[in-house]
């Protein structure tokens, strides 16, 4: 990185001296913003890099001419980390209105400029008078083109660029890439390595996982990579990187990123925390895990060099022979699991339902199984051997963050061959007793050739209070939204289940 200061003093005649930085830290954050525009996917970052300032005692003029042309402004700090020097900037400026093809169409609108254009090998130049310089959408990120341009050659319209526009020579003033200038006073010269830390946007990064189901529905492997994304404009050479995982709110506007042009690079670092056997002959560097205020914080082994519009792959965590369970699970209604502020009393509440019966896959996240580490949010790609032996994808899953000892649930696709059937049989609302009775028959239907069992899951959705009252085989309550029935099917067969709910205690309606 290079930098040039300008020293001004009263009476004096200014000095430039070139400034040399040390390589970049990175931390780079995966989060939700609080704004209008969506968010999913988007992350950001903080950048810190090293500056040996020379200042005189006075006002110094300083520009710094490689920043990420979507940096926050307003998060800027340049600061000694010593807290010996003592110099303060009193005025910042930060310009990313760089010059492009299409600003200089449109300040010569109007006008007549050479075009270069090849036909059959050679160049040649001719005039074209600039009719339109073409409508533009100007978001932070892209210029998308939305009209095109008209120009005017011998009395004839295009709606397009003939050629290679040539335009006059530049003025000095042109902003050819995005600039930050600082007007830094000091009551006595000053020469330290200053550290300018800045938030921007066009850093991300993200999780995904891979696993290997066995026949007996355990994981033979599971492997999990942090996929780093750069699209800031800058190359970041030999860069530390700290990653944050954990939803951190920040309030700043949005940002949309496109990947279609992304290169992707894969960098192999073991991250285990508990080495399997393969790993025991392998002694590299491992993905360091720490606690951040109420997040968690990973840092990478080694240096990485980002590169514009690059993925760059690190491994984050690998375990094998994962214990989990495979099992089918009915949930058969179409409503999710709402906050009890008020009951839900109409008679066709909750009463719709599908037939689906999805196929989870559940491992505890502990080092008894192989784990035990705090996995960030992602996805899971789940792979099994079909009957030649070889892998074929299965399902994705979405995970949220999970800590370690906590239970990971991924839901990979629909059985093909079981149905299931809801339907509310009974509902009755006693005013004096502030009770409610409800009924409901659910039916599954296996067309496989083997017995099988499935899980059906059911949410008492109206009120806080409730209890099942009368049921057609054992249940267990999960927690106080939702409770299960586990049923065995027969080849070829339905098996039929029923129960009542009680809900009590109910609000008596306004104005009683």
């Amino acid at each position: 990185m290079i930098w040039k200061n300008t020293v001004v003093v009263i009476a004096a005649a200014a000095v430039v001296s070139t400034l040399v930085a040390a390589p970049p830290s990175l931390t780079i954050y995966s989060a939700q913003r609080e704004n209008n525009y969506s968010s999913e996917g988007h992350g950001f970052g903080v950048v810190r890099e090293t500056i040996p300032l020379t200042l005189q005692a006075g006002e110094n003029d300083m520009l710094c001419p490689r920043v990420s042309p979507f940096l926050d402004p307003a998060s800027v700090m340049l600061h000694d980390p010593t807290g010996r020097a003592d110099f303060r900037i009193l005025q910042q400026k930060f310009n990313d209105n760089v010059l492009t093809e299409h600003a200089m169409l449109e300040r010569y609108e109007g006008q007549a400029i050479p075009f270069q254009v090849s036909e059959g090998g050679k160049n040649r130049e001719v005039m074209g008078k600039i009719i339109r310089a073409g409508y533009w959408d100007r978001s932070r990120n892209s210029v998308d083109q939305t009209s095109d341009p008209i120009i005017e050659i011998d009395g004839r319209i295009v709606f397009k660029l003939p050629g290679t526009a040539i335009f006059p020579k530049l003025s000095d003033t042109e902003i050819l890439k995005p600039e930050l200038r600082w007007k830094i006073g000091t009551s006595k010269a000053i020469k330290t390595d200053a550290e300018l830390v800045y938030m921007t946007d066009g850093l991300g990064w993200q999780t995904d996982y891979n696993a290997i189901m066995a026949e007996d529905g355990k994981i033979s492997q599971f492997v999990g990579w942090i996929t780093l994304e750069n699209e800031t404009g800058l190359r970041f050479e030999k860069s530390q990187v700290n990653l944050i995982a954990g939803n951190v709110k920040r309030i700043r506007g949005g940002l949309a990123r496109s990947n279609a042009s992304a290169a992707a690079e894969r960098v192999i670092v073991t991250g285990s925390n508990i080495p399997t056997a393969e790993q025991a002959r392998y002694h590299g560097p491992s993905v360091q895990r720490l606690t951040f205020d109420e997040y968690h914080e990973y840092t990478l082994p080694a240096a990485v060099t980002l590169s514009d519009r690059e993925l760059t792959q690190v491994e984050l965590v690998r375990a094998t022979n994962v214990n989990a369970t495979r099992s089918f699970v009915y949930d058969g209604s179409n409503i999710s699991v709402t906050s009890m502020d008020y009951a839900q009393l109409e008679s066709s509440f909750g009463t719709d339902s599908n037939s689906k019966v999805g196929i989870i896959s559940e491992f505890k996240n502990d080092s008894n199984n192989q784990l035990g580490v705090p996995l960030p949010q992602g996805i899971v790609h789940f792979y099994k051997s079909d009957a030649e032996g070889r892998l074929q994808f299965s399902g994705d899953s979405s995970i949220e963050n999970t800590p370690k000892d906590e239970m990971v649930r991924a839901v990979t696709g629909y059985a093909f061959d079981l149905v299931g059937e809801r339907r509310q049989t009974e509902y009755r609302v006693n005013e004096d007793d502030r009770t409610a009775d409800e009924s409901f028959e659910i039916k599954i239907r296996n067309h496989r050739k083997d017995a099988t069992n499935v899980r059906v899951w059911e949410h008492p959705n109206r009120w806080r209070q409730w209890e099942i009252t009368a049921k057609s085989q054992p249940y267990k309550k999960v927690d106080q939204n939702s409770f299960e029935f586990v049923v065995s099917v027969p080849p070829d067969q339905e098996t039929k289940l029923t129960y009542t709910i009680r809900y009590s205690q109910l609000p008596r309606a306004r104005g009683e």
